[in-house]
């Protein structure tokens, strides 16, 4: 091989390198609810109500019962696709002092139950019944009441698609150059089923 073409291939594959790089998790200790596997029973549902033109993404959010009394004022929260509080709500936490802003998860008592896993642009969906959460930067699964059904102990979580889901304890998330994208690897891929037991 010719000294030049070695130039360019070296070249070649440190430009292609760099084009992507390994995204690192914050490390956070964020004190979480848990609801218990009776809180299943339906209670008053709350309605979403704004100050603002619209109710969209973003928009300051309040949550009343039939009544019209506010049960979640206004203030602390930006509406996030719920628009009755029957279980729970998905909302924008708004930042404080200590906090700099969340999209979590709330019961009407305003407990924080999980951070929300975005896809899509937005809140992830149920699969089988079940819908990928996160707490503390790790990924579990939680059910329609707001219960954790598989706790959070994993790197990364796929859905649930015939009965299993593809985790893993150990994730790379790798960028593209343009951070517009981003892909997940793992050299440890293994199913767990809806209870959370590992598949053979």
């Amino acid at each position: 091989m010719k000294f030049s073409q070695l130039i360019i291939l070296v070249f070649s594959f440190i430009s292609t390198s760099s084009c992507e790089q390994k995204s690192e998790k914050e490390v956070t200790n964020y004190t979480y609810f848990n609801k218990s596997s009776s809180d299943s029973t339906a209670k008053e549902f709350l309605i979403a109500v704004t100050d603002e033109e619209h109710l969209q993404y973003g928009s300051r959010v309040a949550y009343l019962n039939k009544k019209g009394d506010t049960i979640i004022p206004f203030g602390k929260y930006g509406y996030l696709g719920t628009d009755t509080l029957t279980h729970y709500a998905n909302v924008f936490e708004y930042p404080t002092d200590t906090s700099s802003g969340r999209r979590i998860a709330i019961d009407r008592n305003q407990n924080i139950l999980y951070d929300l896993v975005f896809f899509d642009n937005g809140p992830d969906y149920f699969h089988e019944g079940l819908v990928r959460v996160e707490r503390n930067e790790k990924m579990g699964f939680a059910n329609k009441y707001g219960q954790i059904l598989i706790p959070c102990d994993y790197d990364f979580v796929w859905w649930f698609e015939k009965g299993k889901a593809k985790v893993t304890f150990d994730a790379r998330e790798i960028r593209d150059k343009y951070d517009y994208h981003t892909r997940i690897e793992s050299e440890e891929w293994f199913y767990i089923d809806r209870n959370g037991k590992r598949i053979k």
